[in-house]
């Protein structure tokens, strides 16, 4: 494994503003994409695959509130509200 795939992989900051990628906060509401990276710390990935979200699952963003509030999300038959910054790290296609 190169050092900058564990670099991008594992960063802190949103994909958006380093990478040019797509994330879940930037899709628009009812469309579905496939999840490519999940960016954070171990916890954090942790987390989201406790929830159904890890790569290669396909979500559909349900709604997401105005000012930074959480966004919906749907993961097979589950809706799963997630915060703005936790929905900025997760990347699709």
């Amino acid at each position: 494994m190169n050092g900058k795939f564990f670099r991008r992989r594992h960063s802190n900051t949103p994909a958006e503003d380093n990478y040019g990628g797509r994330t879940v906060q930037s899709m628009k509401n009812g469309t579905s994409a496939t999840i490519i990276e999940i960016q954070g710390g171990r916890n954090f990935i942790q987390k989201t695959e406790s929830l159904g979200i890890r790569v290669g699952v396909l979500v559909t963003k349900v709604s997401s509130q105005m000012l930074e509030g959480p966004v919906t999300i749907r993961v097979g038959q589950t809706q799963i509200a997630i915060g703005h910054g936790a929905a900025k790290k997760v990347i699709v296609e």
